[in-house]
């Protein structure tokens, strides 16, 4: 990655720093407060006691040893804004029992916590937690940014303006009309309306139909990011197939064509919750009591016993066994005293972790060296260069086999079976809904549906047939050909399925009204919340009927209901800081915009090479009428053949995009970037960091027969590196954290406080 000139941090004196931030600065301090506290607050969870101050709805204490004690305040006021805001009331979550979430719930997250699952410091790799992690903490950093800030108001979005699918610039443009109608207008109601009259939303209008198309690019890019570019892809595909070729698909839909939903809602938890052990057949008779019941079919499955959990982490757990085998018993390997001191180390306490750990990264030296040097000084005088990098994938391979040992454990093997419990709590909370779909809708249907597309999305993402050209970046001198699929191949998977979604919302909306009119009043009441309470100056509408747009790089929201805030934050600095954390704010500033201008450049290249002409339909004048058809013509990508990918991989005028477009993405990466990892080298290395170990992934997550094709196939790494070209690099703006962060926390969660409405019961404060 390049580091743009813009991004020179050159600092103003004391004297010349000005009283009040400019737009730029307040959103750029906005974003990096966002980016770094939503992150942290993600790292807390590490610990075990971080849920006792998550605030409501998790318990503080519990009291009298059964009665939770819930208070209001948070220790992670981004996290729990969220989560209090969006995802409790949604209809069904919002009738779970009163003991689900500061019990059952809380109870499994603080398991985990206490498992002290591994480091990717000490295992010198990003692992799959890592990746999902970093991926979680960005998405919802965009919906907290949302949330807290607030969407500035305009003036109405006609819909049904000029719209030119072709063009990167008007697909952006749609998506925040639509965006601004859904918080601002009727659209939401609107949109309801319609598919509960028809089996699509994009007839409701052009901008509808544009903004659909944002959606499926930005999709469709982060899912190539995940299975392709991702170093873990494969591994993660592989769990994939492997969960789809467990799931009791034909059972499952046996079950649904019972007549009676009280009798089906039965078999389907009998299903997934029925134990299917001896001592489970045995309790059922009652011929004994409280013998081991075993495990569920979501922890099991019917046939040998085989655990839908457990079974799949125990696949890699015995593939990491041969590894560990291999490294024990290697030709001039590393010695018996060697191999027990790093397995002591790894049933060691956290503490104990970090504390060598925490000793590593002041010494700059290897984790292994730490570990020998605070055991025995003596073992690493005879380790060899070639018996250091063996200690240090024997290491990564321990610690992979206990971090699915202890998942195994608290999912599979606890006592009580909170797991079972927390399932059985979430499915009859939702069993009103569940009688009302299965009285008025065939859902084998869509069980079909979803069988489907996961076979297509595991086939999808096997390597081509034959080789492709890359055309993912922007450089016309890069030439370079791959099997990888590409973003238009997801771009493919997402349009051939998208219609079963339509489908299925269809049928729900048309024959189930009363669960139609639940979720529209959640949709109404949560969108309110991402209202600006004070408006700022009106934005000029960007539907004129010149065809020009919106440069959105030219947005007065800065920090929207926050501005005021961290202008307070700002102003309350010390007068030796404001220069720096200024400094900061431009430099972040002038990232963003990089970042947004590449964003708009790629998504033009992806539309470029889906050869997408404008129809006729979209260059004409705007209709009055807000219904429009879905045909080849009219659709967004209408000039890529729906059939399987690899049914035109012979297409040689055809290039493969490796790179989509996306702020997001960049983010996600600058998190994983700066992630420490392990020295490598015995003396006079340095730490780590992500970006030095891209493509590095633990031997035994490569096995498989979908995986090892996939690795045969491209190189994740290569390809990564090519994408991040022309990816600039983030400049350090970690002054701003440090002096700011804990500040910002205070604003979010007294804002939180103040418009998230919290009811506790008396007997519960």
């Amino acid at each position: 990655m390049t580091q743009p000139k813009d991004f020179d941090i050159s600092q103003p004196s004391a004297s010349a720093v000005p009283g009040t931030l400019t737009a730029p600065q307040l959103h750029a301090l906005f974003d990096i407060l966002t980016h770094y506290g939503t992150y942290s607050e993600v790292e807390c969870f590490k610990n075990p006691n971080t849920i006792f101050t998550y605030g409501y709805p998790f318990a503080s204490s519990i009291k009298d040893g059964s009665e939770p004690v819930i208070k209001k305040e948070s220790s992670v006021p981004l996290m729990a804004a969220v989560l209090r805001a969006i995802v409790l009331p949604v209809p069904g979550v919002r009738d779970l029992p009163d003991g689900f979430w500061p019990l059952k719930f809380q109870g499994i997250l603080t398991k985990f916590g206490e498992a002290n699952l591994s480091e990717s410091y000490d295992k010198g790799s990003l692992g799959s937690r890592k990746t999902l992690a970093t991926a979680a903490s960005v998405i919802h950093e965009s919906v907290t940014r949302g949330l807290i800030g607030g969407l500035a108001k305009g003036s109405t979005r006609d819909l049904n303006g000029h719209y030119d699918r072709a063009k990167a610039q008007d697909l952006v443009r749609a998506w925040e009309d639509v965006l601004h109608e859904l918080v601002y207008g009727n659209l939401v109601e609107e949109l309801f309306n319609r598919i509960a009259e028809k089996p699509d939303i994009e007839g409701h209008s052009l901008a509808v139909q544009a903004a659909v198309d944002y959606i499926i690019i930005h999709l469709a890019t982060f899912m190539h990011h995940v299975f392709v570019l991702s170093p873990e892809g494969s591994y993660l595909l592989q769990m994939v197939s492997s969960v789809h070729k467990m799931v009791p698909y034909s059972a499952i839909k046996q079950t649904l064509r019972i007549g009676n939903a009280a009798s089906m809602i039965s078999g389907i938890t009998r299903l997934l919750l029925a134990k299917v052990s001896i001592g489970g057949l045995t309790n059922w008779l009652g011929l004994t009591q409280n013998a081991d019941d075993g495990m569920n079919l979501l922890q099991s499955s019917f046939t040998k016993k085989r655990r839908i959990i457990s079974m799949i982490l125990s696949w890699d757990i015995a593939e990491f066994r041969k590894t560990a085998e291999r490294l024990e018993k290697a030709k001039g390997g590393p010695s018996k005293d060697h191999i027990a001191v790093l397995k002591e180390y790894v049933a060691k306490s956290r503490d104990e972790h970090s504390k060598i750990r925490d000793s590593s990264i002041k010494r700059s030296e290897p984790i292994v060296a730490t570990i020998f040097n605070e055991s025995r000084r003596g073992l690493m005088k005879s380790l060899s260069k070639e018996q250091h990098e063996q200690c240090l994938e024997y290491l990564s391979t321990l610690l992979a086999i206990r971090d699915r040992e202890e998942i195994v454990r608290i999912l599979c093997k606890t006592s009580p079976d909170l797991f079972t419990q927390a399932v059985r709590d979430f499915i009859g909370s939702f069993e009103p809904m569940i009688r009302a779909v299965h009285q008025n809708i065939d859902l084998r249907e869509h069980v079909s549906a979803a069988e489907s597309f996961l076979t297509d999305l595991i086939e999808t993402t096997k390597p081509r047939g034959s080789p492709v050209t890359i055309s993912g970046t922007l450089s016309a001198n890069t030439t370079q050909e791959t099997r990888a699929p590409s973003i238009e191949d997801y771009v493919g998977l997402i349009k051939r399925h998208r219609q079963s979604v339509y489908n299925f919302v269809h049928q729900v909306a048309k024959n189930c009204p009363e669960i139609k009119d639940e979720f529209l009043e959640y949709c109404k009441k949560t969108l309110v919340q991402f209202r600006q309470p004070q408006p700022e100056e009106p934005v000029p509408s960007s539907n004129g009927t010149n065809g020009q747009t919106l440069d959105t790089k030219l947005r007065k929201g800065a920090a929207g209901s926050l501005s005021a805030d961290i202008q307070s934050l700002f102003t309350s600095l010390p007068p030796q800081i404001k220069p720096q954390v200024l400094a900061a704010a431009d430099a972040h500033a002038a990232y963003l915009s990089s970042l947004e201008d590449l964003s708009l450049k790629r998504m033009q290249h992806i539309l470029d090479d889906l050869n997408l002409t404008p129809s006729p339909a979209l260059l004409a004048e705007p209709r009055k009428e807000t219904k429009f058809s879905l045909s080849a013509a009219s659709s967004p990508f209408a000039s890529r053949n729906p059939s399987r990918r690899n049914s035109h991989n012979n297409s040689s005028n055809k290039k493969a995009s490796m790179c989509g477009p996306g702020m997001f993405l960049s983010r996600w990466q600058s998190l994983m970037d700066e992630t420490l990892i392990t020295p490598q080298q015995l003396t006079g290395g340095q730490v780590r960091h992500g970006r030095d170990v891209k493509g590095v992934i633990a031997q035994a997550k490569t096995t498989g027969e979908v995986a090892s094709d996939t690795d045969k196939a491209w190189d994740s790494a290569a390809l990564t590196r090519l994408v991040e070209k022309e990816v600039p690099e983030p400049p350090d703006v970690m002054v701003v954290v440090n002096m700011m962060g804990s500040g910002f926390e205070e604003v979010v969660e007294r804002k939180m406080l103040e418009r998230i409405e919290v009811v506790i019961p008396e007997t519960k404060v």
